[in-house]
């Protein structure tokens, strides 16, 4: 218990970056190599990853310097101290890792590198270091995402930029589910990327993910107006392009309740309000209606969708929104005038409620 004790303290010594209580703490025991090389709670770290972790350049260089501490011991998820330093923006224990002979692109669980790490701070010094010493942006995860494409979800434009003149063609990759870093920078709203992108790079208008969205539908659906005006001038993207499932931005904006992007879509491009989704003939109100997106349904009403629509089952947005069990949905459209009818296959909308509240809200509808 008393060993367990004095492990404690060294891990909280070496978190607050307290090097002479970490030398007086190690130097009570018979044998040092052992306790720095021992890997502590569900993560497995040793030592070595809180010193770098929190930034501790004095004690990283004790334990590498005078302990003979291997840089390249990991953790029980194959994270090294380079990983660490790299990931929390860490410079001088990236440059003095670096010098120390760390493997510039070792693995991690999931195949992450170092510089994939960097990536995902905007921390140019620490993504240049790695960089310069040989990183390759082009190794991908167990995802299929590289350095580049994790460097444009965050948006960095000298990082975007630093990557592209390390490795040109570094551009010219896709995840596997088909997204390539436009998708992810439009989706993300990181709209100095999307120009560099739309700029360096010869990325194919509307290309498709593996669920058939294009930039332009992320943009729009994340309610990033600005890009999807960017992606129109740039490539001429098509705003009614279709998904797999044959839904257009419009419906898709429905689901996420962008309601700025629905009147862009409507005025400014044109689109039908009340343009038909998939198989089954859906319109973007049966999409909000679905998802209880009430002050979505008055936007769409005011820019004209038909309350009454119908799909192929016969279903109206009332019909979704018993579905989705809203029930502040369902009363909002009973009180614009939505009858309690039958679908297709003689289904009142009421009969898909499960919610006490929305039979509540019928019943008290029939006194």
């Amino acid at each position: 218990m008393e060993e367990d004790g004095t492990l404690k303290h060294l891990i909280k010594a070496v978190q607050h970056g307290e090097l002479c209580t970490v030398r007086q703490l190690l130097n009570e025991h018979d044998n040092k190599q052992a306790v720095i090389y021992t890997h502590f709670g569900r993560s497995g770290d040793t030592v070595l990853h809180y010193a770098t972790r929190h930034g501790h350049i004095d004690i990283l260089r004790y334990l590498v310097e005078e302990l003979k501490m291997d840089t390249e011991v990991y953790n029980n998820d194959y994270k090294r101290a380079l990983h660490e330093a790299s990931s929390m923006s860490h410079y001088e224990c990236v440059r003095y890792l670096i010098a120390r002979g760390a493997k510039i692109d070792s693995l991690k669980k999931a195949d992450w590198t170092p510089l994939m790490m960097a990536c995902t701070h905007r921390n140019l010094q620490v993504v240049l270091e790695l960089l310069n010493h040989g990183a390759d942006p082009v190794l991908q995860n167990k995802d299929g995402w590289n350095s580049f494409h994790i460097a444009c979800r965050e948006g960095d434009p000298a990082i975007v930029h630093h990557l592209l003149l390390a490795k040109p063609q570094v551009w010219k990759t896709k995840s596997k589910t088909g997204r390539t870093p436009l998708h992810t920078a439009a989706m993300h709203g990181c709209e100095d990327a999307v120009k560099i992108l739309l700029q360096s790079c010869s990325y194919e208008p509307d290309g498709k993910d593996s669920c058939g969205v294009t930039p332009f539908m992320d943009a729009i659906r994340n309610g990033h107006i600005a890009i999807a005006k960017l992606l129109l001038d740039n490539q001429r993207a098509s705003p009614s392009a279709v998904d797999i499932l044959g839904a257009q931005p419009l419906h898709q904006a429905s689901v996420t309740a962008q309601e700025e992007a629905l009147s862009f879509l409507v005025h400014n491009l044109g689109i039908d309000v009340n343009s038909r989704a998939t198989k089954l003939e859906l319109t973007a109100l049966h999409y909000a209606a679905k998802e209880g997106h009430t002050s979505t349904i008055k936007t769409l009403l005011a820019l004209g969708a038909d309350l009454h629509a119908r799909d192929t089952k016969g279903r109206s947005a009332l019909h979704m929104a018993c579905i989705g069990q809203h029930v502040d949905t369902v009363r909002m459209l009973l009180q614009l005038g939505l009858a309690d009818t039958d679908d297709n296959t003689g289904n009142m909308a009421r009969q898909y409620a499960k919610k006490p509240q929305i039979i509540e809200v019928f019943e008290r509808l029939e006194m």
